[in-house]
């Protein structure tokens, strides 16, 4: 397969820009985004299934690199969620109060 740079777009509105190859070291045959570095963006790459993929837009390297700094593709990062506080404590209910005169579970 030749060089081939493209604009890919993939079900749910993604649309990478990049060098497209073929992929197949899991065992799977994928296709290969890599995405050009940009201002401020490393380069990075993807990899898609092939029932993801809604359309491949074959083109120049210098308009895939264009593409690449407007479509403005992040690479997954990691995030860790902040852990969540403590729920308030709330008041009981006054239905809820036991005086402790009455036995809530007598002995047989």
């Amino acid at each position: 397969m030749s060089e081939l740079w493209a604009i890919v777009e993939v079900m749910g509105h993604a649309q990478y820009a990049g060098r497209v190859s073929e992929y197949s070291e899991l065992g799977v045959p994928l296709v290969r985004v890599e995405i050009p570095e940009t201002d401020g963006q490393p380069a990075f790459e993807k990899l898609l299934g092939g029932s993801a993929i809604f359309r491949i837009t074959p083109c120049t390297e210098e308009a895939a690199r264009q593409a690449a700094k407007s479509l403005r593709v992040r690479p997954l990062s990691m995030v860790a969620l902040p852990s969540a506080a403590p729920a308030p404590a709330r008041d009981k209910p006054s239905w809820l109060e036991y005086d402790g005169d009455d036995e809530l579970f007598p002995e047989s």
